[in-house]
Parts: structure tokens; sequence; C-alpha cells
């Protein structure tokens, strides 16, 4: 995750403390989205404000299936719109959800979600 900063509630930026992939939403994080001539976007953003970063400063709006190129950090994966987030938390920001009930955890929401009601219903 070269490249891969969060904020402390004091605004200064700092390499990323947390192991990978131990990031949750709450987190302030700095855009990567490559906006030409090889800058940065650098907003810092909410980790669940992602999806409006994106639509907001990025265009990426449309219909689920639309297209787009994951332009995070030069990734260059193109994506439907609707796991283009997904993908984002996922493998760029290190995003994850933990089960309240046993601590699992898991890189994805729908995949927690599917585990609370397999494990703890």
């Amino acid at each position: 995750m070269s490249g891969f900063y969060n904020y402390s509630s004091n605004g200064v930026s700092a390499p990323s403390t947390s192991a990978p992939g131990q990031h949750s939403l709450d987190e302030m994080f700095q855009c990567m989205w490559d906006c030409g001539y090889g800058l940065h976007c650098n907003a810092l953003i909410h980790g669940h404000n992602l999806s409006a970063h994106l639509r907001e400063a990025h265009g990426i709006y449309g219909s689920d299936k639309t297209r787009f190129w994951c332009l995070w950090n030069s990734c260059n994966r193109e994506f439907n719109k609707e796991s283009l987030s997904r993908h984002v938390e996922e493998v760029h920001m290190g995003i994850v959800y933990q089960c309240t009930g046993c601590g699992s955890t898991y890189t994805r929401k729908d995949t927690l979600n599917r585990h609370r009601l397999k494990m703890h219903h």
C-alpha cells in the first residue's frame, strides 16, 4: 500500500500505523485518485464518504453497470460502478469489517453480513 496515509484527529499526516487491511470507515484518508500530470486529488475524506467523494469530485456516477477505470494510485483496473468503491476500500484503503459477535474480520461488508446470518442467528 505505498503512498497510503491516514490522518489522526489533529490533521497531521503520518504513514499508517495500523497493520495492512486493519482500517475502518471512520478513519480519515488522503484521496490518491490520479488527476493527471502525475498529481493526486489529495483531499482528506472519511472512509464512509468515499462513494460520495468519487461521485462529486471525480465524476463516478451513472448506472451500476457503467464501467470506470480505477485511478487510485495508477491502479488502472476496470470495474462496474457498483464495484469500484468496494475495490478502493478493500485494496487501496485496507478497510476491514469486524464482527461484533466474535471478532472475525472481513474485507467486504456483504461477507460480514453473510457470516452474521450463518453464525450468530
